[in-house]
């Protein structure tokens, strides 16, 4: 659990006095640009540590950080990695609070590197170095006028932070938000994470008053568990936005289940993102769009939206896109609105929603269709749309916006090249900003909607997209529990595996007369036979007990076929059902541990890949909405004239699987699968358990 306190974090962010060791005169060298950088902030007292200069930028310099007279809060390191080790001592001896590795070479590099890691995180332990990096670009403070790194420019004051573990990705988010009007109160370039991790900084983020909302770039987390806990308390305060890399890893696993297939890697983090009020997105532009949005203060969810526009083709394109989108809509405008714009617009003119003021119109007419649309209750925000024509007034327009910005959230599409550029270079210079196509608001909109959606797995989660992306079967081993013992367990919490065990044939009569009439199925029970219906181990309709001999004795036989080495400890006999098919399972994913997953069963699993998942505890309600959130809910409930089934019994095994796998971290995969629902019950045909290889 982080526990580098909020007050000693002041030490990194808004250092009194700053060491640059491997400092030098040389515009081409890193120890330069940080000199650099932090002489171009607020007056600190800056110290260039270095054995071949007597002074640096104008500063004495000094041979080592001991040899400096006053205390160091900060120490940025940019030397070779061999030398870091000694360096680091000595700021541990100096009793340096924080500590910044720039410099590279370490286990990114592999090799020797790795060994210098390890010894550098234990010099920063035992003399209780806070340690940034290494191989990162640095840290800014936008509100505290800090360039703590080697990044050309330094972020304009705001109220957005970021935390990144790619430098590269840092630099170009803060160029391109330099060249847009975005400010930033914090920027963290994590590195390699020898000491401070991202979970030290979402711990602080939630404290941080100068911080309103929360960037972030992850190829790995540290701690699962320990992340949903600090981010979920962060997303209670302020929205978070999180982008993650390394998302196609799933295609590389191997499994050995359903639930496996069907919960890969990236699927269990982005529920337990979600799960935590995190707003995951995939892509930088929508990255890039939240900016915008936080940019101009908006950082509550806005659903009913109104179209401003002059140029109509456009604005069906925004309707079209508002009116697919899962949460938002177009605004109902009311009558009295309407009454109110045909008074000041042309006749041709559209009232409704888009309002469209047609092609001529300039400045003037924008303003009298806000001066009324300003005060529709029925509005949250309206987007207004404006493409470059003849009378069109940018510049003027532009100024119109800022002012009435002030009185509800608008956000400006000025699309188009040269003609709009100064009326959009206004917006971002008065710190409204543009976004260039309707989609970017809608996605922005939606994404902030689906994930601030009263806070963690409130009704916006459901609208997350179904865990999908199904991966190769490889053949890998694995080890099953057997029969009995998967039976005693199942039943120790609650889920009862149906049919009759049968350890040879001549148990089959008794187990028949046990199950009583109707078609009964067999299916094989093998260690080493995962994959039962594909290697011929199932038979199904056989009409009563005396048949069932004759069952055994094919399965044995196709079994074989494909697995000559079989070991056979015996059959399940189970009567034949008929109720909808769905499937429960659990995977532990190596970071969030047990994930739960719910979906239609059968055909439907293979071919549709309807699924929900959630992270472990799943309670009453998570489950509740698991199984709403499925597109194949309503073959559930019920379709024409179809009785539901007992949707509670599906949310009870829910919980009760989520339970079992929490108490027993030995396990890696569970499928119950199929479970046949009916009206009255939910009965668990068949359920595989897989144990850690």
């Amino acid at each position: 659990m982080p526990n580098a306190s909020r007050a000693r974090f002041t030490a990194l962010f808004d250092p009194r006095s700053v060491a640059v060791i491997g400092a030098t005169p040389e515009p081409q060298k890193v120890g330069y640009s940080l000199m650099r950088n932090l002489l171009a902030g607020k007056p600190r007292e800056i110290f260039p540590v270095t054995v071949s200069q007597t002074s640096v930028l104008g500063k004495r310099a000094y041979r080592s950080v001991l040899d400096i007279e006053s205390p160091v809060d900060l120490a940025l390191i940019a030397v070779r990695a061999d030398i870091v080790p000694h360096v680091l001592t000595e700021c541990g001896k100096k009793r340096v609070p924080f500590a910044v590795i720039i410099s590279a070479g370490f286990k990114e590099s592999g090799g020797a590197g790795i060994q210098l890691e390890e010894q550098i995180r234990a010099i920063a332990k035992k003399y209780k170095i806070s340690l940034l990096g290494p191989n990162c670009l640095g840290v800014m403070n936008g509100r505290a006028d800090l360039n703590g790194s080697f990044a050309a420019d330094k972020p304009m004051p705001g109220d957005i932070a970021f935390v990144s573990q790619s430098g590269a990705l840092g630099s170009a988010l803060l160029d391109w938000a330099t060249t847009h009007g975005v400010g930033f109160s914090k920027f963290v370039s994590l590195g390699n994470e020898a000491g401070l991790t991202e979970l030290d900084f979402l711990d602080y983020l939630a404290t941080d008053t100068e911080s309103n909302a929360v960037l972030i770039y992850l190829e790995h987390v540290t701690d699962g568990a320990t992340f949903m806990a600090l981010a979920g308390r962060l997303a209670k305060k302020k929205p978070v936005v999180l982008i993650k890399a390394g998302r196609s890893a799933r295609g590389r696993q191997a499994v050995a289940s359903h639930t496996g297939s069907l919960a890969p890697e990236d699927a269990v983090f982005t529920a337990a993102c979600r799960a935590s009020g995190i707003i995951v997105v995939e892509s930088l532009r929508e990255l890039f769009n939240l900016a915008r949005l936080f940019r101009m203060g908006i950082r509550q969810p806005l659903r009913r939206l109104a179209v401003l526009t002059n140029g109509g083709g456009p604005s069906v394109i925004a309707a079209d896109l508002i009116d697919s989108s899962p949460s938002l809509e177009l605004a109902e405008l009311s009558e009295t609105t309407k009454q109110k714009l045909r008074a000041v617009l042309p006749p041709m003119a559209s009232v409704g929603n888009p309002v469209d003021i047609i092609g001529d119109g300039g400045a003037s007419r924008y303003e009298a269709a806000l001066g009324i649309l300003i005060n529709e209750k029925n509005v949250d925000a309206i987007m207004v749309m404006l493409t470059p024509q003849m009378m069109t007034e940018t510049e003027k327009t532009a100024e119109l916006l800022v002012s009435y910005a002030k009185k509800k959230p608008l956000l400006p599409v000025f699309m188009g090249g040269a003609a709009i550029q100064k009326g959009v270079a206004r917006l971002e210079h008065r710190g409204l900003g543009n976004f260039w196509f309707p989609d970017d608001v809608v996605s922005a909109l939606e994404a902030l909607a689906l994930g601030r959606a009263e806070g963690p797995a409130g009704p916006g989660y459901k609208k997350s997209a179904p865990a999908s992306a199904p991966t190769t079967h490889a053949k890998r081993p694995v080890r099953l529990m057997d029969y009995s013992k998967t039976e005693k367990l199942l039943r120790r919490y609650g889920i009862r595996l149906d049919g009759a065990f049968v350890r040879s044939p001549k148990e089959l009569p008794a187990a028949g007369k046990k199950l009583g009439k109707g078609p009964l199925a067999m299916k094989i029970v093998s260690p080493d036979v995962v994959h039962k219906t594909d290697a011929g181990g199932v038979v199904l309709n056989i009409a009563d007990a005396s048949a069932a001999a004759g069952a055994w004795e094919h399965i044995i036989h196709s079994v074989k076929k494909s697995y000559p080495k079989a070991r056979v400890n015996g059959m399940v006999l189970q009567r034949m059902r008929n109720g909808k098919e769905v499937i429960i399972g659990m995977k532990r994913d190596p970071v969030f541990g047990p994930a739960i997953i719910f979906g239609l069963g059968g055909i439907f699993v293979e071919a549709m890949k309807d699924t929900a998942l959630r992270v472990a505890p799943v309670n009453a309600k998570s489950a509740n909405e698991m199984v709403r959130e499925i597109k194949g809910f309503p073959l559930l409930k019920g379709l024409r004239g179809e009785r539901p089934v007992n949707i509670a019994a599906l949310e009870k095994l829910a919980v009760s699987l989520s339970r079992l796998a929490l108490a027993n971290p030995k396990i890696s995969e569970i499928d119950l699968n199929p479970v046949i629902a009916t009206a009255k019950e939910a009965v668990v045909v068949d359920a595989r358990v897989i144990l850690n290889s």
